[in-house]
C-alpha cells in the first residue's frame, strides 16, 4: 500500500471534486478509476515535493537518515517540519491550488 504525505481520504475528496468540475476522456469505469488514481498520486507527489523542497540540505539529510534507520514516524515528520519552521498548511494549500489550476486547465489529465 502506498504511503501518502497527507490523508488518502483528503486526497480522494480533492480529486473527486475536481473530477466533477471537468469532463474527462474516459470510455469506461476502469479508465475513470485509472485517471482518478493517477491524479491522487500526482497530487500527493506534488505536495511531497513542495514540502521537502522547503527543507534545508541539513534538514533533508536528517530526514533521510531517519528513513535509512527506519525511524520515521508521524511524530518525526512533525518534529522535522516544526524545527525547520515549515508552514505545512500554507505549502499544501498553495500546491493544491496549483494542482487544481493545472487539472482544470487540461495540463494534468
Amino acid at each position: 500500500m502506498d504511503n501518502y504525505l497527507i490523508d488518502r481520504e483528503a486526497l480522494e475528496q480533492i480529486v473527486d471534486e475536481l473530477m466533477k468540475q471537468k469532463p474527462l476522456p474516459a470510455n469506461s469505469a476502469e479508465e475513470l478509476y485509472a485517471i482518478r488514481e493517477k491524479a491522487i498520486k500526482d497530487l500527493d507527489d506534488k505536495i511531497g515535493m513542495a514540502v521537502f523542497c522547503s527543507l534545508s540540505e541539513e534538514e533533508l539529510a536528517e530526514f533521510n537518515r531517519l528513513i535509512d534507520n527506519n525511524e520515521i514516524s508521524a511524530e518525526a515528520y512533525q518534529k522535522i517540519f516544526n524545527d525547520a519552521g515549515v508552514d505545512l498548511q500554507k505549502i499544501m494549500a498553495e500546491t493544491i491550488s496549483d494542482f487544481k489550476n493545472e487539472f482544470l486547465g487540461g495540463k494534468n489529465a
